[in-house]
């Protein structure tokens, strides 16, 4: 049965890491060569639409196979064995793979998205608030800031997420080592019995 189930994780990792690798090199091509201009005539890939939404679907579909990726990854080296070094630091690998991506990359390219195509500047205006709110003050809200605010969530979010995993990733880890029972240098179980006191 262990067995079963360790050759199901097995191809479904390397499943996973095949798919990734296949979606990561797609959502790069596309995300490459949306960038040329629409005039320019690339050999090959000459039929990948220009724009920046083509650039923003092929970073999206990168991120999803980077996401697919990294879990492959992991549940390739996923079993119920101890913990060793070698184990923890590969998993220490993969954590910060994955909050480089989470923390770094895609608030940077939301950044570079909203401040080139679509021109989020300090001078474009988002929101007029009314003036009966302030004091009779005008108040507006820029698409610079709107801009700031969305970056500082999907970060906010994504830390949030992270700590959680982790906190419910440790919690699993507790109640499989609760399960197991320990045996005794004679070869049997060992069982706690509670004392009246």
């Amino acid at each position: 049965m262990i067995y079963t189930i360790y050759k199901f994780k097995y191809r479904v990792g390397l499943l996973s890491i095949v798919a990734g690798l296949g979606g990561l090199s797609i959502g790069v091509i596309i995300a490459h060569y949306a960038l040329f201009p629409a005039d320019e005539v690339v050999d090959y890939f000459n039929w990948i639409p220009r724009g920046w939404l083509p650039v923003t679907i092929g970073q999206l579909i990168a991120f999803g196979a980077s996401q697919i990726l990294l879990f492959g990854m992991a549940l390739l080296a996923w079993n119920q064995n101890e913990l060793t070094w070698a184990k923890a630091t590969y998993y220490a690998f993969l954590v910060w793979i994955e909050m480089t991506l989470l923390l770094g990359v895609v608030p940077s390219e939301w950044l570079n998205l909203a401040q080139g195509p679509l021109e989020w500047t300090g001078q474009r205006e988002f929101i007029k608030f009314p003036p009966i709110l302030f004091l009779n003050n005008e108040v507006s809200l820029s698409l610079a800031a709107l801009k700031d605010l969305i970056q500082m969530g999907i970060s906010t979010n994504f830390l949030i997420a992270g700590l959680v995993i982790a906190y419910m990733i440790q919690d699993i880890n507790t109640k499989i080592e609760q399960t197991k029972t320990r045996i005794s240098d004679y070869g049997k179980e060992v069982i706690k019995v509670k004392q009246d006191g």
